[in-house]
């Protein structure tokens, strides 16, 4: 009986101290919620341009123009909220002109026709917008930044519907590619959703608007901004994490 005893006294849980421990770990990873992530990715979808004439042609019928864009990303996560993202995109944007006469260039016949054509203004476009994701595994976000675009003129053509190469008619209506600004700028915003595969792998879809501020010059077009309704599809992946805690 005594040596029963003893070993229950020598095995003794202070409670109390365990629970102490407990409060401590748990106020220990309160402090320790901060999770810096950088992550790499593809993406890629449509988008709708148009422009907005400043000082222009009068009764000019345009209308939105239906592009793609495509490129690389890259995020940075001060948190599980709050992160910086970067596209790094070749964007379609530019503006469709209704019912104008216009030749196709390889056509030896010279023969006109009358139809819609698209003035393709394709640029390398940057935008840089803070990404605020609320939820964990599926997060719903909120986008807002600023975009800055390069205008690449060897991608920069007017065409017809299908593609081909074409001259206006009209001289009046011609875009002087050659004249028009180089640089673009303006704002981005818009909503997404995010959808965690694994911690290090990561699905999302964003639609953002873009609207230029910077009043461009097309020539005898016109003065005129850009803008875009973007609809962008990704995939990221995780490149390095500094984490106290995990991000899930």
């Amino acid at each position: 009986f005594l040596p029963v005893i003893g070993f229950c006294q020598d095995n003794f849980n202070d409670y109390n101290e365990i629970i102490n421990e407990l409060k401590t770990t748990v106020k220990d990873d309160k402090k320790k919620n901060k999770v810096h992530r950088l992550e790499v990715g593809l993406n890629g979808g449509l988008n709708f341009a148009e422009i907005k004439l400043e000082n222009g042609i009068d009764n000019l019928d345009l209308s939105d123009k239906l592009g793609s864009l495509y490129g690389g990303t890259l995020v940075y996560n001060f948190n599980r909220f709050l992160c910086i993202k970067g596209d790094f995109d070749i964007a379609s944007k530019g503006f469709t002109m209704k019912n104008v006469g216009y030749t196709m260039d390889n056509d030896v016949t010279q023969a006109i026709k009358t139809a819609d054509v698209k003035q393709l203004l394709n640029y390398f476009d940057i935008p840089a917008f803070f990404h605020i994701g609320f939820g964990k595994k599926l997060k719903f976000d909120i986008n807002f930044g600023p975009y800055l675009s390069f205008l690449l003129e060897n991608r920069s053509n007017l065409v017809d519907l299908d593609g081909n190469k074409v001259t206006l008619e009209d001289d009046a209506l011609d875009f002087a590619l050659d004249n028009s600004s180089k640089i673009d700028w303006g704002w981005v915003g818009g909503a997404g959703i995010d959808y965690y595969i694994t911690d290090k792998i990561s699905i999302g879809f964003d639609f953002l608007i873009e609207t230029g501020l910077k009043v461009l010059n097309g020539g005898d077009f016109g003065e005129f901004t850009n803008s875009s309704r973007d609809f962008d599809f990704g995939v990221n992946f995780l490149l390095f994490e500094k984490k106290k805690k995990k991000l899930f």
